[in-house]
């Protein structure tokens, strides 16, 4: 479930946020503004910027560093310990006290003038998951008594939205595996949503696993097996136990999918039909193995479900490939198989039905795939189209400081001896109809119309540490969420507004709030599709690690800015162009204006297969 808007109360802090505010902005490296004494810091969907501080949070505007709102009467506010609700204006706070049960005081904030909207105490336990129901003005916690744990039974409470009431609460059957929380570790992830990928934790929730899904008057949750339970009243109606872990390796089943009285889910590699409203499984496929079904899309009366790819270790702190790696085709109402691709070179991104053309495009270590959906028992490909670089933005490779990665398996000299792969992790659909491929050092524009390469680009691997597991962290995370439906939907639509009906000041906060996000997208859309690549920069004057804004409609890049720094801790607001980085709690805000270097190359480091 996406996570996205943060904000925070106001007071002492105003005056120290409007004496560090507003810099002149004379160059690519002098910040628009700084802040000193941060903790920490986050972008907001609105693209203010909340910073944690030594007695409370405090909420800036990202394009002047003015103090918007601060409040220290919250406590001391930690990273996790706040949930931004996409399309809403709400920055939920939750302060954990005591010590056997955790008594938890939350507090709805309003991100555009950090009043309270409503407080309660009448949870307990740390947050381990959140769904926002929109349409039916609910919020559903799951709640772990002790976040240093890797094993609860969670509690589950329903709130009102509007007004934070307590509708009902009740505790989940099993106990449930937990997941490390990856250490904060952002890197232009902004850019693709929030990754961190910073290592292994100490601290655990159930982020490893899918969000719970919401069907009519029901919720199903997908831990320890599936429940359902009463949206009205918290009610166990129903469950069906088996295994879903694997291991500590985090999203490797797929999101559930409800269609008509079926329900379809993932675990350890095995697919599974279940009656809606008994629970009773009517087919069972066999194990497809360890890859894992980690994805799995509905279209006419197939299930496709993606096997293998890139996985998350909580326990390691570092990404790790499952095979086999291909796609599974099963008949819905059977569960039978019409046919399995095994044809992917070693790696696979996530899927993307194209129903005019029946195909179902993947990307693998060395081509785009197109799979013929109409196959049956032996899969055909549609088409195959090989990856192919024709253009390099940023600086070219430095003798051995810059490493030369291409899809393809070629070498880099990260250190000596060394081989790196930079194989395609993510597909996302652009709206001119062309399918972008992302690789951690590469974009790629296939237009399916044409079967052709309408443009692409390879990129320097950045001279700063930890680089690859900050883009990996966000790649997959995009891939993952491409995957998902996410309820935040529903409130962007303004499906919300019958649910807020009976509550008027609620209902003018949304609207409100709509209104400023109108505003700022209006204001900003000129900026385009635009996708930040971190990568080695060489500029008239200077060259370094930095960011190249790619347009992801025309492959152009029409920004860049370089760091000085080579451990950053960065966003980007797309929509503004601006970047934000911290380093020992100082934080700076940047404009990207730079126009970047564009170099065609020739593509004989590609093909290494």
């Amino acid at each position: 479930m996406k996570k996205f808007v943060n904000k925070f109360l106001a007071a002492i802090l105003a005056a120290v946020l409007l004496a560090t505010a507003n810099l002149p902005a004379m160059a690519a490296d002098t910040p628009l503004w700084m802040f000193d004494g941060a903790k920490w810091y986050a972008m907001m969907e609105s693209g203010n910027v909340m910073l944690g501080t030594k007695t409370g949070v405090a909420m800036i505007d990202g394009a002047t560093g003015k103090a918007v709102w601060s409040r220290n009467d919250l406590g001391e506010i930690k990273e996790d310990e706040y949930t931004e609700l996409s399309g809403t204006p709400m920055i939920l706070f939750a302060d954990n006290s005591g010590w056997a049960q955790r008594k938890t005081k939350l507090t709805a904030v309003d991100t555009l003038t950090g009043t309270t909207i409503w407080q309660t105490e009448k949870m307990f336990g740390y947050t381990a998951e959140i769904l926002p129901i929109y349409q039916k003005d609910t919020l559903v916690f799951l709640t772990i008594k002790d976040n240093r744990i890797n094993k609860d039974k969670p509690d589950i409470y329903a709130l009102k939205m509007s007004t934070g009431e307590l509708l009902w609460q009740n505790e989940y059957t099993e106990k449930v595996d937990l997941y490390g929380i990856e250490k904060k570790k952002r890197g232009g992830a902004s850019a693709m949503l929030l990754g961190s990928g910073g290592g292994a934790s100490n601290r655990f929730d159930l982020k490893g696993e899918n969000p719970p899904t919401f069907d009519g008057d029901s919720i199903y949750m997908t831990y320890a097996g599936l429940h359902r339970y009463n949206l009205a009243d918290g009610k166990l109606l129903w469950k069906t136990l088996y295994d879903v872990t694997d291991g500590s390796l985090k999203n490797t089943n797929g999101q559930a999918i409800i269609d008509g009285e079926m329900i379809y889910t993932s675990a350890n590699g095995i697919i599974r039909a279940m009656d809606k409203n008994s629970g009773a499984v009517k087919w069972t496929t066999k194990d497809f193995g360890k890859g894992g079904i980690a994805e799995m899309q509905l279209h006419d009366n197939v299930i496709y479900g993606r096997m293998g790819g890139q996985f998350f270790s909580a326990k390691r702190g570092e990404w790790q490939k499952k095979s086999p790696i291909g796609v599974v085709a099963l008949n819905k109402t059977s569960g039978n198989t019409n046919w399995i691709y095994t044809g992917a070179n070693e790696s696979i991104t996530n899927m993307i039905v194209l129903p005019k053309d029946n195909v179902l495009l993947i990307a693998d270590k060395s081509s785009v795939i197109g799979l013929d959906m109409t196959s049956q028992g032996k899969v055909k490909e549609a088409y195959k189209i090989k990856l192919q670089f024709k253009r390099s933005l940023g600086a070219m490779d430095v003798g051995s400081k810059v490493a030369a990665i291409g899809f393809g398996g070629i070498g880099g000299a990260f250190k000596k001896g060394a081989r790196r792969t930079d194989e395609p992790i993510s597909l996302v659909r652009q709206e001119n109809g062309t399918v972008v491929v992302r690789g951690k050092q590469h974009l790629l524009a296939f237009n399916p119309v044409t079967k052709s390469i309408a443009w692409s680009n390879k990129y320097a691997a950045p001279g700063i540490s930890g680089w690859e597991q900050i883009v990996m962290t966000a790649l997959t995370v995009t891939a993952a969420l491409i995957s998902q439906a996410s309820e935040a939907n529903h409130a962007q639509n303004g499906d919300y507004n019958r649910a807020f009906a009976d509550n008027d000041r609620f209902l003018n906060l949304m609207t409100a709030y709509q209104q400023f996000m109108g505003k700022k997208y209006n204001a900003s859309k000129q900026s385009g599709n635009v996708y930040y690549v971190l990568t080695n920069i060489k500029g008239e004057d200077d060259k370094g690690s930095g960011l190249i804004g790619v347009n992801m409609l025309t492959g152009n890049g029409e920004r860049q800015i370089i760091f000085n720094d080579k451990s950053p801790d960065y966003e980007v607001d797309e929509l503004s162009g601006r970047l934000f980085n911290m380093n020992k709690g100082k934080l700076s805000a940047y404009s990207i204006v730079d126009k970047p270097e564009q170099a065609d190359v020739k593509d004989d480091d590609d093909g290494g297969n």
